[in-house]
Parts: C-alpha cells; structure tokens; sequence
C-alpha cells in the first residue's frame, strides 16, 4: 500500500497493514507517488490511496502509468477526514448531507480546497470527545474496535484475507 502523505491517514494505514502482514509506504507528497510505483515489482500488488480532494494536478500522469497494471488499484476519497466524517462514527445530525452536498457548505474564498473543509470540520466535530482528531499525529482510538471497523466499512477497495501471503498484500 503507498499513502500519499505521512500524517495520520498514513498511520491509519499503516496499522491496518502491519495487522495484516502487508506493507504500507508514504509517498510524502503526491508528486512522488509516481517514484515509488516505479520502483514496486511487477508482481506486487498494490493499492495506492490519495486525497482525490488535491490530487487533479498529479490524477493524468498516475492513470497513464498504471492504466495497463492489473496489480495496482487507485483509491481516491477526498481525504482521509472525509473517510472518519464518511464510516458514521460521529453522530452528527446533518453530516451525511453535507458529505453529500459539500459545494452547499464550503465557502470557497475560505478554504483553498475541500480537504481543508473536511480537516477543519473534522477537528471541530471530535474536539470534544474521545476521537479528537490531529492530522499530525493519529488517536489511539480510531485504531480500536468498532471505530476501526467501521471506518474500514467506509473503505471499499481494503480487503485482507486470511490466506494472502505478504507478497500479495504489498
């Protein structure tokens, strides 16, 4: 697995991994995605995840290089944030409408893009409670139980079975 940043989505992911045996790298920067695809085998199997919410400039060149590799799958959410906001461990009355209808929501001249809106949304929802949210640094408690699970229900595209060898979870 290659996550685009090293923040706390990477953390997630890299735990989910570790769990599972499998191999999770950072690219640290969407611009190196690229470099590190190029240096996986050619067997690896690989799910690559980016913020689809600041990843336009970079989407061209990545579907072109893995547009005729059957081994790598492309996940794309808009962030992690709207990952946590998106598996309905907050309750939050409106949130799957403003998921849903974000453009209704974000005020454009405030934030430079919808990751920044998610983030800020993200921190202001958890600040109280026991899945207070830092990008930098990943809470414990979304590595634990139901959290985790259901924030891996909101990921479609993650699946380890019990009988995939290490290789094949790279």
């Amino acid at each position: 697995m290659i996550t685009e940043d090293s923040n706390s989505g990477n953390q997630f992911f890299a735990h989910i991994c570790d769990e599972n045996e499998a191999k999770c790298v950072s690219a640290s920067g969407k611009s190196n995605i690229i470099n590190v695809l190029k240096k996986l085998s050619p067997k690896d199997e690989t799910v690559v995840i980016v913020d689809g919410a600041a990843f336009g400039p970079e989407m061209n060149r990545i579907m072109n290089y893995i547009n005729y590799k059957k081994n790598i799958k492309l996940y794309a959410p808009e962030s992690f944030e709207w990952i946590l906001l998106a598996s309905h461990i907050f309750d939050v009355k409106e949130l799957d409408n403003i998921l849903e209808n974000t453009s209704d929501y974000v005020e454009s001249q405030r934030y430079f893009s919808w990751e920044q809106y998610y983030t800020e949304l993200l921190l202001e929802i958890s600040h109280d409670s026991y899945l207070r949210y830092s990008k930098s640094k990943l809470n414990e408690a979304y590595l634990m139980g139901n959290v985790k699970n259901s924030i891996l229900n909101t990921i479609e595209v993650i699946r380890f079975e019990e009988n995939d060898t290490d290789e094949e979870n790279q």
